[in-house]
């Protein structure tokens, strides 16, 4: 073979491969909160639907039941859509599971047991984590299942009981602060 031919073969084979794809861009700052806002508010919104259907439907019983055995659900079906990682939490917890990671620990602690006007949610990213906070305000319907002990009704302790036997997310009045929905995102990089 002539050396011409070696040269022109090494050329064309180096030619004809495939070069890698590009790698995908970082991340950034802004869409990752953006990613992890989006699902605090899609926990907050589905989870908001779902009590005031039950409530208007069957009861305030039942929108205990929701937050017993629907609002997990939620919680696991928005992580596996979205990669993001949300909950709510409170000072006062009615369920164990929905105890605090201590970034939204720390932040309810800084907050106290205060009205929810003007108390401002968190947004902040810390390397490769986005960290999203919403407050959570108590609402008139909230009551009904938060409120003072001797005004939640009947049915509805009876369903708290049994769900929630160490309950203390009781004795809230419209306007105050009940806790808050977090989200946390891990930053997409390239490759």
């Amino acid at each position: 073979m002539r050396p011409h031919s070696v040269v022109a073969a090494a050329l064309l084979s180096v030619a004809c491969q495939r070069s890698a794809p590009p790698s995908p861009p970082r991340e950034s700052d802004e869409a990752l909160l953006a990613r992890a806002d989006s699902a605090a508010v899609r926990l907050s919104t589905t989870l908001k639907e779902r009590l005031v259907a039950a409530i208007r439907s069957e009861g305030p019983a039942a929108a205990a039941e929701v937050c017993s055995r629907q609002a997990p659900e939620i919680v696991a079906t928005l992580r596996r859509e979205t990669g993001v990682t949300v909950g709510r939490s409170s000072l006062r917890l009615r369920s164990p599971a929905d105890a605090a990671p201590s970034w939204v620990d720390g932040w309810l602690r800084a907050q106290g047991e205060r009205p929810a006007a003007g108390v401002t949610g968190l947004r902040v990213v810390e390397g490769d984590r986005a960290r999203v906070l919403r407050p959570i305000a108590i609402e008139g319907p909230c009551v009904l299942c938060h409120g003072a002990p001797e005004a939640i009704p009947a049915e509805v302790r009876a369903v708290l009981a049994a769900r929630y036997p160490d309950d203390r997310a009781t004795g809230y009045r419209v306007g105050d602060l009940r806790g808050a929905l977090w989200a946390e995102a891990t930053r997409r990089s390239g490759r």
